[in-house]
């Protein structure tokens, strides 16, 4: 059973982690435009 806190921080957690990925993402792309795959 899902609660709507539990999927509020569900919810909190990927969009923290998929913020995460795209500044890794930003931040090493620039470097190597070959990675663009």
């Amino acid at each position: 059973m899902f609660t709507s806190d539990a999927t509020a921080r569900f919810a909190s957690a990927t969009f923290a982690v998929v913020l995460t990925l795209a500044s890794f993402a930003y931040a090493i792309v620039p470097a190597s435009p070959g990675m663009i795959a």
